[in-house]
């Protein structure tokens, strides 16, 4: 049966021809669930009725009420409160009163005075005393409100201690990372598994199963066919079957295997699943902050992940192409459109302090890869060590000296072929534009020089100095910095007006030449396009001097200290011709097989694409903030799967969709007692419906419709063509309306999960938005092309817009209306008719959601 969505329904807006009758869309609604306007009503009755429910409730102490909340608060707020208050009176090696604070059976027991908490109460001992009601702990000085209400609301909960937090240590600054820290599940070697004994023969399904038996529940029956072809191409393609591929599906009479291989080798599943890389490395198309200038060859990033996916590139190649292609081939287009992710950041044409923003850039680029390709927060350790995982500050810089040689390039064509091309042509341009040049720049040097001159003045008096040092001679460490603060001056003496600096005769002579100059610059051959790369300033290794240490020695490239000593032998920088090579030295690390960090981060993200959420929730933070994996046992299996198949990402796409976790049922019949027993399917008992994402909604619309432009690559669109969304341009500070509806990121920040929000605009622009409106036009207008009887196209609108037949009370109902309609309202016409039907089908959960 048809699903509605459950959202606001103003007016339809604009309409073909004017009608006092309500929009056939609504009553359809209304038909398809009698309940919906009557809870609408009671709703907005009781808000009424009491203004206090329309308003958030006000802070109480009531979180924490899950399992993963509960660890949440212990390491953001409990474990800081007793590591550095209580541990160095009551800890290993002080324990006064007979008090330990550093164990969970030790802080139970208590001490001199007893138990600190009482489960029969929350006035516990520990509330008096952090309340200084009693024995005031601790004695020196009070604990804040804010601390005091976290012990309060832990102790409400009976003070939960996760697991894995046994022995807490105390801060010491000469002993950072502990034994325990380096034995902490994410650091350790990821060991060959097999799965265990079951029933099943799938091995994905074998540990799901043995999880599940621990609660007497079962894997459920594997959806109906048609929900699994739909569901298996909106997971690998982005994008429903076409009614053409449905019925071809059908008469080909092909398995759900050879389904999956032919939609594995679709050039359609590197365009779906290269936009979740692109999510994760904040893929933008403009500069960002206030200018925000558009990026115009940045399309060729997002063109080479579209590739290396459906190529199905080594991890391997694929990180290491990215990280360091001009180290791999400085001629090579590929390599030269890969680094691209080496220019995603954020740039501010305004920022006079080029110092700091080229920190600031570093700081992103460092942040950005510890969470992609290793999981892990790094950006927590960039002040101090972190104050909750094993990452050290020296750590943070350790990372970034990876980085520290590059400098962002701007004459490095994106295709060499056009390049020597254009060179050719340009040089016998210039040569017939040589006397009007010539004349044009001796006249327009001196103003020039003025200018550069006081554009120099305009930076802070750091920097000055270095924008006077011929770029020949200048350090290796102060490129970038003059390459920024260049791009500025650059702008700046473009906008220069000659014609107000000039006078008298060089005015007069200026102006003439101006004339025969613009001229020939319509002559001028089109210069090619220019990469969004870097290269290395220095071939020499480089260093990075810790923030406000100066005495500190130089931190030079390294791994993370918590890493076991083999882990810190992978690393090999070997420098090139034009390069320090550390960049290299760090992709080979990264992605070592040793190296038990980045594979588990890669197996798990791509099981959270494929079921809404990882094994491990926090996907890009594998820390201690963070839940411990729901099935550590199966994330190895699958990182080992992962190295086994070179990194190669479609053999695991295969060995997932394949399983009978990926294609059990939403709705089984085990329903009522699963969800008593897990409500968050946790344990993967059904497979979890949602909502499609922004990108799949639009294009399935366009796909339902049939306008859906098939052209791929090249240029992004700079208007809402009927390309795939991935395809769009990406603005930072002008975000696409109906996409960002739908929470797509706007390449500001990584995204390892986006947000699912329903939201009133999410209903506006399904109901009211005129892109809506004309997509239901294009689909009335097919299912009104011929001369078919209404219950011919009813079966149409429903095959095109769901992939099935409607049911006969479905049909009816649908009928039923649209003869209503006819009768009551003769004066509408039939294309109208016809878009509301189209509009309401569209406008259905059965449409919007993954099931």
């Amino acid at each position: 049966m048809l699903k509605p969505t459950v959202s606001a329904e103003p007016p339809l807006g604009k309409l073909p021809q004017k009608t006092n009758s309500p929009s056939i869309m609504h009553k359809l609604r209304a038909t398809l669930d009698p309940l919906h306007t009557l809870l609408r009503a009671l709703t907005c009755l009781t808000l009424l009725a009491n203004p206090l429910l329309a308003q958030p409730p006000l802070p109480s102490l009531s979180p924490p009420s899950s399992p993963e909340n509960a660890t949440k608060h212990f390491e953001n707020a409990i474990r800081p409160i007793l590591v550095e208050h209580c541990l160095s009176c009551h800890g290993p090696e002080k324990a006064e009163a007979s008090l330990r604070l550093d164990r969970p059976d030790t802080f139970r027991q208590g001490g001199d005075s007893g138990a600190l908490v009482d489960p029969n109460s929350t006035d516990s001992l520990l509330v008096q005393a952090v309340k200084h009601l009693g024995p005031e702990m601790p004695p020196n000085r009070k604990l804040s409100d804010e601390q005091i209400q976290a012990i309060e609301i832990w102790v409400r909960d009976g003070a939960p201690w996760p697991q894995y937090a046994n022995e807490l240590k105390p801060k010491n600054a000469k002993d950072t990372i502990t034994p325990d820290d380096r034995k902490y599940w994410f650091f350790q070697p990821i060991e060959p598994l097999q799965p265990p004994p079951s029933h099943h023969s799938h091995p994905i399904d074998a540990f799901i199963q043995q999880k599940l038996t621990e609660k007497n529940l079962s894997i459920s029956p594997n959806a109906p066919r048609n929900t699994l072809v739909r569901r298996l191409y909106l997971d690998l393609l982005g994008l429903p079957p076409s009614p053409e591929e449905l019925q071809r599906i059908s008469d080909n009479s092909l398995s759900y295997e050879q389904l999956v291989d032919q939609l594995l080798q679709d050039p359609r599943y590197g365009e779906r699943w290269a936009r979740y890389w692109l999510d994760l490395v904040r893929f933008a198309e403009s500069d960002g902050y206030k200018q925000d200038d558009f990026r115009p060859t940045a399309y060729r990033y997002r063109d080479y992940v579209i590739q290396a996916f459906n190529e199905d590139i080594p991890y391997s190649q694929f990180v290491l192409e990215q990280l360091a292609g001009d180290e791999i081939d400085p001629m090579s287009n590929r390599m030269n459109a890969a680094t691209g992710y080496l220019r995603h950041w954020i740039y501010e044409y305004n920022q006079r302090d080029v110092r700091t923003q080229w920190d600031n850039i570093l700081n992103d680029l460092t942040d950005v890869t510890g969470e992609v390709f290793l999981g892990m927060g790094f950006s927590c350790a960039r002040c101090h060590d972190h104050k909750f995982d094993p990452i050290l500050q020296q750590d943070y810089y350790q990372l970034q000296a990876f980085f520290a040689p590059i400098e962002p390039r701007y004459d490095i064509p994106s295709d060499q072929q056009d390049y020597q091309r254009w060179l050719t042509e340009e040089a016998a341009w210039k040569e017939s534009a040589k006397n009007v040049q010539e004349a044009m720049q001796a006249l327009e040097q001196p103003i020039r020089e003025q200018a550069l001159q006081a554009g120099i003045e305009k930076f802070p008096p750091d920097v000055r100095p270095i924008l006077q040092i011929p770029e020949p001679q200048r350090p290796a460490n102060q490129r970038a910095i003059a390459i920024l603060a260049y791009l500025q001056i650059e702008r700046e003496d473009k906008g220069i007006d000659f014609a107000k600096k000039l006078q008298g005769d060089q005015l007069a002579q200026w102006k003439e030449l101006k004339t025969q100059w613009d001229t020939l610059l319509k002559q001028r051959p089109k210069p090619p396009e220019m990469a969004l790369t870097v290269r290395d300033g220095t071939k020499l290794p480089t260093g990075i001097q810790l923030p406000g240490k100066p005495n500190h020695p130089v931190v030079n490239p390294d791994v993370p200290t918590v890493l076991e000593p083999s882990l810190h032998s992978i690393l090999h920088t070997t420098p090139t011709s034009e390069s320090s090579g550390q960049r290299t030295a760090l992709a080979r690390w990264i992605t070592a097989e040793q190296n038990p960090m980045s594979w588990r981060v890669l197996a798990n993200r791509i099981w959270q694409h494929h079921f809404g959420k990882g094994l491990v929730a926090n996907a890009s933070d594998f820390g201690r903030l963070g839940p411990p994996p729901t099935h550590p046992e199966l994330l190895d299996f699958l990182a080992s799967e992962l190295i086994d198949n070179e990194g190669r990402l479609k053999a695991l796409h295969r060995l997932i969709v394949t399983s009978d976790t990926f294609k059990q049922s939403s709705y089984p019949e085990q329903w009522t007692q699963a969800y008593t027993i897990d409500s968050d399917n946790t344990l993967l008992w059904r497979f979890t419906p949602r909502r499609m994402d922004a990108e799949q909604i639009r294009d399935s619309i366009l796909q339902a419709v049939g306008t859906l432009d098939p052209h791929s690559g090249g240029p992004s669109d700079s208007k809402d063509s009927h390309r795939r969304s991935i395809y769009q341009r990406i603005l930072r500070n002008a975000p696409h309306p109906f996409l960002a509806s739908f929470d797509a990121p706007d390449g500001s920040s990584s995204v390892a999960i986006r947000n699912r929000t329903t939201t009133p605009l999410q209903a506006l622009v399904l109901t009211n938005s005129n892109w809506m409106l004309d997509r239901a036009d294009d689909l009335a207008k097919i299912l009104t092309e011929n001369d078919a009887h209404d219950a011919q196209r009813v079966q149409v609108a429903f095959q095109r817009v769901l992939l099935r037949n409607p049911t006969p009370e479905e049909q009816q109902w649908v009928l039923d209306m649209i003869e209503s309609l006819k009768t009551s309202e003769p004066q509408i016409s039939e294309l109208l008719i016809w878009r509301e039907v189209a509009h309401a089908l569209l406008n259905t959960n059965s449409f919007l959601y993954i099931e």
